[in-house]
C-alpha cells in the first residue's frame, strides 16, 4: 500500500504502521491479562476494543493540517502550524473511535446491553486524552458549537478513499467493516445535537461500582504503553524467569547459623509463612497477612513467599506476576532494594527496579547493561514509570497516585499493576481517612484483576475484613519475641524537665545505647545540643532528620549501625521509625499514635538480647514559649492520639511486648469505630462518575505548610553537580524538553543535596518555587554540619534561577 506511506504519525514513521503497531500491541497486551470478568464482559471482546483504540486512536493525522505539519522543516513554522486547532488530533480521533466502537458492539448484538453501552464513550476518553491528563468525563463528553465546525474542516481536510483503504486495512484483522463516508454525516449532525456520549454519562454514577473507572484506567494505560512504545521505536521486554528458591540460596550463603533465639524465631517464621505458599487458594484467598513482630525477618520472608507464589501461579494459571514491593518511606526503600539487589547479585534493571522521585533514572537490561550512559534517557524513563521490571520497589505515594489519578505520566504503569503481586509494608502508615478507598481498591484489584496482596506489618490495621493470615498462630511469635517492658506516662512534662531526667538516665546508664526520639525538628535540635554538651567527649552522639540532605543523612544511618567502643546516643524526629534497623537499648519517645509508638519500640533490644530486657519510655512533652505548644498534637492527628491515650489509660505498667498484639488490636478496634471516612466516599464518589480532574486533589501525604527547596553546596560533589545543573539551565541551544532530559542524568546525584524546610524559616531573599542556594562559604551562616539548616538565621543566600 504505497500511497499509505505518504501519512506520517511522527517524523520519518510511516502512520499504518504506527496505528497498526499500537492496535496490535494493545491487543496483546489486554489478550495476555488474566481478568475474572466473564460475568460483566468478555475478555476477547475488550481486547478487540483495545485493538480499535490504537488503531484509532491518531485518526486525525490522516488530515492536510497534521501532515503539513509533521513534515515541515522550518521550526519556526512548525510551532505556528502546531499550536493551530486544526491540526489538534484528539478530539477528531476520540469522536472517530466512539463511533467505531458503537457500531462493532451494535454488529455483535452488544451496544445497548449492561457494560457494553458504556464502552464506546469510554473509548472516547481514552483517546480524547492520550497526549494530557484525564478530564472529568461529563466535561470531556461536551462538544461546543465551535468544536464542531473545526471537525467539519478536519473530515473536509482528509482523503476520504485513502482512509478508507487504511482502515479496511487495519480493520482486516477484526473481520469488521465501516463505511467512512458516514463520518461527514455523523459530524455534520452534531451541528444540531449534543454528542450521545454525553447523555450516557449522566447517570454512571447511579451503578456505583468501581468497574467503569478502572477499566478506562486499563484501556487508557494500554493505550499510552503502546503508543509511546511505538514512537520511541522501544524494543518489546521478555518476561525474565526469576528462581523461586532465590531467597533460600541467599539466606544459606549470608546468615550463619547459631543458637540466637532471634534467629530461631525469624526461621520458624519463615518456614510457616512459605509452607503456605501451597496452600491458600488461588481464586479465594488474594489479600493476606504477615502479621508478625518487628524485627522478624518479614522483607526476606515476603519476598520469598512471592516469588515461590509468583511461580505457582505461573504454572497453574499461566501468567507471571510482577513483584511490586511498596513502602512509605525512602529510607527504608533504599534499605529493603539493597537486600533485593544483593540477593539478585546485582541485576539489571529489567529484573530490579527501585521507583520514587529521587531513584536513578537509567534503565538497563542483559542486551545492553554496557550501553553508553548518554543514550535515550527519553527511552530510559519510558521503561521505568511504565515498571517494566519483574520486581519494582516503589513507595506508597507512587503506587496509589497509579490507580486514583488522572494523570497521563502515572496511569502508565496501571496495567502492569493488574495482575501483579504487591507486598504492602508497613501498611499502618496509610491514613486512616483512607482506609475504605483502600479496601475497595484491593477488593476490586483482588476480585476482578487477580492482583494479589500482601499486608506487612506488626501492627496490623483492620482494614479488609477477608483476609488471609500466613501465620497460624501469631500469637506464638509476640510472646516469643518479648524483647523489652514499654513505660508511658500520659502526663504531661515540660521540655526542660524532660531533658534533666534524660540526662539522669543517660549517666545511671552509661554503657547503655539511647536512641530520643521527638516530633519536631526544632525540640530535637535542642536537645541533641544539651546531650551533647553533656556526653560530647564519653559518647558516640548521632543527630538524624530531614533538616540534614539525603546524602549525609543515608551515611549517617550507616555509620549507627557499624561497631562502636563508645557508646551510642541517637537523638532523631520520627524519620527512623519505620523499617530502619537500628538496635539500641532503652528508646525515649514524645508521645504518638499507638502504631508509631509501636514502630519505634521496634528499635529496642530488636536482636534479642535474652539476659537483660530493653526499656521503652514514652512522654507527652510541651513547652512554653509565647504559648503552650503540645508537641504530639502539632504533628499527628488528634484522632489518633485520643484513641492512643485512650488505650493507655487503664493499662498496668509496665507494658510487655507480648501485650502489644492485644493492645494495637484494642487500637484498631477503636479507631475503626470513631474514624470519619467522608474523604474517603467523596474519592469513591468522584471514581463511581469518572470525575477525573477531582481525583488531582487526592493527596495521601498533606503539605500542611509551605516549604522552600534550598540545595546545599555541602563539599565538592555538590559543587560541582550544581554547575552542571546551572550550565544545562543556561543553555539557550538547548530545547525544554533536552534540558529536562540532560537533568534527568543528574537528578538523583542533584537531590542529594536538596532539603525542604517551612517557608516561615526562610532567610530574606530565599522564595518558593524555585531551588535556592547556599554555597560551601555561605554554610557556617545557614546550614550547621551535625544538625542542618539553621532555623534561625537571618541575612541573604544565593538564588537558583
Amino acid at each position: 500500500m504505497s500511497f499509505s506511506n505518504k501519512y506520517f504519525s511522527h517524523p520519518g514513521k510511516a502512520l499504518i504502521a504506527h496505528l497498526l503497531n499500537v492496535g496490535e500491541n494493545s491487543f496483546n497486551i489486554f489478550s495476555e491479562k488474566n481478568l475474572n470478568i466473564d460475568n460483566i464482559s468478555s475478555k476477547k471482546i475488550l481486547s478487540e476494543v483495545s485493538y480499535l483504540i490504537g488503531v484509532c486512536h491518531d485518526f486525525g493525522k490522516l488530515t492536510s493540517f497534521f501532515q503539513n505539519y509533521i513534515n515541515e522543516t522550518d521550526g519556526t513554522v512548525k510551532r505556528k502550524l502546531k499550536s493551530k486547532r486544526e491540526t489538534n488530533h484528539g478530539l477528531i480521533s476520540a469522536v472517530f473511535v466512539y463511533y467505531i466502537v458503537r457500531d462493532y458492539l451494535d454488529k455483535k448484538n452488544l451496544k445497548n446491553t449492561k457494560f457494553y453501552e458504556y464502552l464506546p464513550v469510554i473509548a472516547f476518553l481514552t483517546v480524547r486524552r492520550h497526549h494530557g491528563d484525564l478530564n472529568n468525563a461529563i466535561d470531556d463528553a461536551i462538544i461546543e458549537k465551535e468544536d464542531v465546525h473545526n471537525l467539519v474542516r478536519q473530515i473536509d481536510a482528509i482523503n476520504l478513499e485513502d482512509a478508507q483503504k487504511i482502515y479496511n486495512e487495519l480493520f482486516l484483522p477484526l473481520n469488521y467493516t465501516f463505511d467512512l463516508n458516514t463520518l461527514k454525516t455523523i459530524v455534520s449532525a452534531l451541528k444540531e445535537k449534543t454528542f450521545p456520549g454525553k447523555r450516557k454519562l449522566r447517570n454512571i454514577d447511579e451503578e456505583k461500582t468501581l468497574l467503569f473507572y478502572f477499566i478506562t484506567l486499563l484501556l487508557y494505560s494500554v493505550l499510552l504503553y503502546s503508543d509511546k512504545s511505538d514512537a520511541a521505536n522501544l524494543s518489546k521486554l521478555q518476561k525474565i524467569k526469576l528462581p523461586e528458591d532465590l531467597v533460600d540460596n541467599f539466606k544459606q550463603i549470608k546468615f550463619k547459623q547459631n543458637d540466637k533465639c532471634i534467629n530461631k524465631i525469624r526461621d520458624d517464621i519463615y518456614k510457616e509463612v512459605i509452607n503456605n505458599v501451597q496452600q491458600i487458594n488461588l481464586e479465594k484467598e488474594k489479600i493476606l497477612s504477615l502479621n508478625v513482630p518487628t524485627g522478624s525477618g518479614k522483607t526476606l520472608t515476603s519476598l520469598s513467599f512471592a516469588l515461590k507464589l509468583r511461580e505457582r501461579i505461573n504454572k497453574e494459571k499461566k501468567y507471571s506476576p510482577k513483584i511490586i514491593y511498596s513502602l512509605p518511606f525512602l529510607s527504608i526503600i533504599d534499605q529493603n532494594y539493597d537486600i533485593a539487589n544483593k540477593m539478585l547479585f546485582n541485576p539489571t534493571t529489567d529484573i530490579l527496579l527501585k521507583h520514587h522521585h529521587l531513584s536513578d533514572i537509567f534503565y538497563n537490561t542483559k542486551e545492553n547493561q554496557f550501553k553508553n550512559i548518554n543514550n535515550d534517557i527519553g527511552k530510559d524513563l519510558l521503561q521505568i514509570e511504565g515498571w517494566n521490571s519483574e520486581i519494582i520497589f516503589t513507595t506508597f505515594i507512587q503506587f496509589f497516585y497509579s490507580i486514583i489519578t488522572n494523570r497521563n505520566r502515572a496511569v502508565r504503569k496501571f496495567h502492569n499493576i493488574v495482575n501483579s503481586i504487591v507486598i504492602f509494608d508497613e501498611v499502618q502508615a496509610i491514613p486512616h481517612k483512607y482506609w475504605l478507598l483502600l479496601k475497595e481498591t484491593v477488593s476490586f484489584f483482588a476480585k476482578y484483576f487477580n492482583t494479589y496482596f500482601i499486608f506487612m506489618t506488626a501492627t496490623q490495621p483492620l482494614i479488609v475484613e477477608e483476609i488471609k493470615s500466613l501465620v497460624e498462630n501469631k500469637e506464638k511469635y509476640f510472646d516469643d519475641l518479648n524483647r523489652f517492658d514499654f513505660f508511658t506516662n500520659l502526663e504531661e512534662i515540660k521540655i526542660n524537665n524532660f531533658i534533666e531526667q534524660l540526662i539522669k538516665d543517660l549517666s545511671d546508664n552509661s554503657e547503655k545505647d539511647f536512641l530520643i526520639v521527638l516530633n519536631t525538628i526544632k525540640t530535637s535540635i535542642n536537645v541533641y545540643e544539651k546531650l551533647k554538651e553533656k556526653f560530647g567527649n564519653s559518647s558516640k552522639l548521632f543527630y538524624l532528620s530531614t533538616n540534614i540532605v539525603p546524602k549525609k543523612r543515608l551515611q549517617l544511618i550507616k555509620n549507627i549501625r557499624k561497631r562502636s567502643k563508645k557508646r551510642k546516643i541517637i537523638v532523631s524526629t520520627q524519620v527512623v521509625e519505620a523499617g530502619i534497623d537500628l538496635d539500641v537499648d532503652f528508646v525515649y519517645r514524645d508521645f504518638a499514635p499507638l502504631d508509631s509508638l509501636n514502630q519505634v519500640a521496634g528499635r529496642c533490644n530488636r536482636n534479642f538480647e535474652e539476659n537483660e530486657k530493653g526499656k521503652v519510655k514514652i512522654f507527652n512533652i510541651y513547652n512554653i514559649e509565647n504559648e503552650r505548644k503540645y508537641f504530639p498534637k502539632m504533628i499527628y492527628d488528634k484522632f489518633l492520639i485520643s484513641k492512643t491515650e485512650d488505650v493507655f489509660k487503664d493499662v498496668i505498667l509496665p507494658i510487655e511486648e507480648k501485650d502489644f498484639l492485644k493492645l494495637t488490636a484494642e487500637y484498631y478496634k477503636k479507631v475503626n469505630e470513631g474514624m470519619a471516612d467522608d474523604e474517603s466516599r467523596n474519592i469513591l464518589q468522584s471514581v463511581y462518575s469518572l470525575k477525573f480532574s477531582e481525583l488531582s486533589k487526592f493527596r495521601l501525604i498533606e503539605n500542611d505548610y509551605p516549604k522552600i527547596d534550598i540545595f546545599i553546596g555541602l563539599n565538592k560533589k555538590a559543587k560541582n553537580v550544581w554547575q552542571k545543573y546551572k550550565s544545562i539551565k543556561g543553555n539557550e541551544s538547548l530545547t525544554g524538553l533536552e534540558k529536562r532530559n540532560e537533568f534527568l542524568k543528574i537528578k538523583r546525584k542533584f537531590n542529594d543535596y536538596i532539603i525542604s524546610v517551612p517557608e516561615k524559616y526562610a532567610p530574606p531573599g530565599f522564595e518558593k518555587g524555585r531551588i535556592n542556594f547556599i554555597s560551601k562559604d555561605e554554610i557556617p551562616s545557614y546550614y550547621d554540619l551535625e544538625t542542618g539548616f539553621k532555623r534561625d538565621i537571618a541575612g541573604k543566600g544565593m538564588l537558583a534561577f
